[in-house]
């Protein structure tokens, strides 16, 4: 892909840090926010120098303030933005019964509220770019009743806000996608511990692979091909799509007799 400004939220860890590599590796410009000044140096200690490659920003995309502070950054620092991933996530585990009324609220404030006032905030900066793309990082939990009632909705949301943004900005030139990810191997599960600890959440995947038609956890590195296709010119013609990249568990059929490998 062209040499591109690239902004990703959440981007100290996981997905989005490695779509961050990705576009670096690429040539690309890319800019880290996170609200975690903890993450930061974790990336940074599992990838030493990664901080002269990559510019790292603290905010909350849930702060208006915050987000305003960023676009001041990106409009003396780089004028014009061409991509932008919301990345940033929360996992708040629990049904209606469990989850409490302030984990519901934080959940969707990051997830989907987030994702909004950012995207809002940097629209002047992708709008001088001319041609612009945005990525949002939903889930298949989106499209299929998850084991958390908040992350559910939230991405959901996120998926409606994919289309609606993709008819409201594309006269100015603007994409808008989103990626659908099933179960990725991250940190996301024990940085919001949803698991209490590295063994409980190995077995959680062990027993999850099963449910995979292609027989394996998705990986970053899976996830982070699609979002550069869709940042790249080679995706001019996509807009408002919803992509699953999900290893196949959204048509997986028990009904069907299992095969030997």
């Amino acid at each position: 892909m062209d040499k591109k400004n690239i902004l990703i939220s959440g981007a100290s860890s996981g997905i989005g840090l490695e779509v961050a590599r990705a576009l670096q590796a690429k040539g690309n410009r890319v800019v880290s926010l996170s609200r975690s000044s903890e993450k930061i140096s974790r990336a940074l200690r599992d990838f030493p120098g990664l901080d002269k490659e990559i510019d790292f920003f603290t905010g909350d995309i849930s702060s208006e303030e915050d987000c305003r502070s960023l676009f001041t950054y990106l409009e003396e620092h780089y004028g014009v933005l061409h991509g932008l991933v919301n990345n940033a996530a929360v996992l708040s585990k629990g049904s209606m019964e469990t989850i409490s009324v302030a984990d519901w609220k934080f959940t969707l404030d990051i997830n989907l509220n987030g994702p909004y006032i950012l995207t809002k905030t940097l629209l002047p900066l992708m709008k001088k770019a001319g041609q612009a793309s945005v990525v949002n990082i939903s889930s298949v939990a989106a499209l299929k009743p998850g084991t958390s009632v908040a992350y559910s909705v939230s991405k959901a949301g996120l998926d409606m806000l994919t289309e609606f943004l993709a008819g409201d900005l594309g006269p100015y030139g603007i994409r808008v996608n989103s990626v659908n990810p099933g179960l990725v191997k991250t940190n996301i599960h024990l940085d919001n511990q949803v698991f209490d600890d590295s063994k409980a959440y190995g077995e959680m995947l062990e027993k999850a692979r099963k449910r995979y038609p292609l027989g394996r956890i998705g990986e970053p590195a899976d996830v982070a091909a699609m979002v550069l296709f869709l940042l790249s010119d080679e995706a001019s013609w996509i807009t408002g799509s919803i992509i699953k990249v999900d290893g196949g568990v959204m048509v997986e059929n028990d009904l069907i007799p299992p095969k030997t490998r």
